[in-house]
């Protein structure tokens, strides 16, 4: 058995388990403290062949409160985009059986997409961690967004002759239904739609967020060919009407905060690094601007307390807080929020 890196647990801002007082919803997520599990399968099986994306039949295993050893049945299948390519071990889907959950942490669950270590190096830890930050972060921003569970798991290789485990970090995110049942709305299935069907308010919001992180690789209106809308976000939105849809971002490997060693940006946004910030969001949302720069300042500690959960390096947590002390700086001027992003809205 190797034993790798195991983090300590998350402490959690009181702010950010506030966020959620109203409305839970279903246990694995209602939960910030780190759940351990192990995962049994063919893991090299689920490397070698992650193009072909095969269904892979696995066990999960973890202690419930009372320590009792519950064991569930899970198909894994490899997932993503750029990490699909440079990953050793890639993202995956974690699908398991509804009739097995009743009682257990993933009661209500069915297909959960679960964030790995991509490659074995301190700096991959640390863009796994600081990627789950951001996640926490943009809860503290608003309700409406991902919640994720941080994980230490015992990966056993099930396809040797005497089995082998490797200990390591990796954290699941939930599903868009799951916020949408939070928020009384409905999950949405596109191919496109129209700025005018955004919620105004939600889309600046999430449009001044991503600028504070260096995240231009997404969109809120539109899909990468063969998959539905949109890119790197999801759409939840009011069952009896086409607009007021909300945003819901996702995947920040490539965003300027982190700045993994593998992030470029598109070639279509004319910048060169990713830590260059662009404001990407609409002109018809800048009447919202403000409000949504209001909401950030106003909320600015909780989310700086979010990139200090867990162990990072102090070098690339110093550089974090560093980063986003500068984008508060400019969205704290009024003259820059017109000069950085009012000017450089998309029409």
């Amino acid at each position: 058995m190797r034993r790798k890196w195991i983090p300590a647990v998350f402490i959690c801002a009181t702010a950010l388990s506030e966020a959620y007082a109203q409305d839970e919803g279903l246990p694995l997520f209602a939960d910030d403290s780190t759940l351990r599990l192990s995962i049994e399968g063919p893991m090299r099986r689920l490397y070698r062949e992650r193009r072909d994306r095969p269904e892979l039949e696995g066990i999960v295993r973890y202690l419930d409160d009372n320590g009792e050893e519950i064991v569930l049945d899970v198909e894994l299948t490899a997932r993503g985009n750029t990490r699909l390519d440079i990953c050793t071990f890639p993202p995956v889907w974690l699908n398991f059986r509804r009739s097995q959950l009743d009682g257990t942490i993933f009661e209500g669950q069915n297909r959960i997409k679960l964030v790995t270590l991509c490659r074995d190096r301190d700096s991959y830890r640390d863009y796994l961690a600081q990627e789950y930050q951001v996640y926490r972060a943009y809860n503290a921003a608003t309700e409406r967004s991902f919640r994720v569970r941080w994980l230490t798991i015992d990966y056993v290789e099930t396809e040797r002759r005497r089995p082998s485990t490797t200990t390591d970090a990796a954290f699941l995110i939930e599903e868009d239904w799951e916020v949408a049942d939070r928020a009384r709305m409905d999950a949405i299935t596109v191919k496109s739609i129209g700025v005018e069907q955004l919620d105004p308010a939600g889309a600046a919001l999430l449009s001044v967020f991503q600028y504070l992180i260096g995240s231009t690789d997404w969109s809120p209106i539109a899909a990468v060919a063969g998959d539905n809308c949109c890119h790197n976000t999801k759409l939840i939105g009011p069952a009896d009407r086409d607009d007021g849809r909300i945003v819901l971002p996702y995947d920040f490997d490539q965003v300027g905060l982190i700045n993994t060693d593998y992030a470029r940006p598109s070639p279509t946004v004319g910048i060169r690094s990713v830590t260059t910030r662009l404001y990407r969001g609409y002109c018809v949302h800048n009447d919202h601007i403000p409000g949504a720069v209001e909401t950030l300042l106003a909320r600015r500690d909780d989310i700086e307390s979010a990139l200090l959960l867990g162990d990072v390096s102090d070098r690339r947590r110093e550089r974090a807080v560093r980063y986003l002390a500068d984008s508060f700086a400019i969205i704290s001027d009024p003259a820059q929020v017109q000069e950085e992003l009012l000017d450089q809205c998309r029409g």
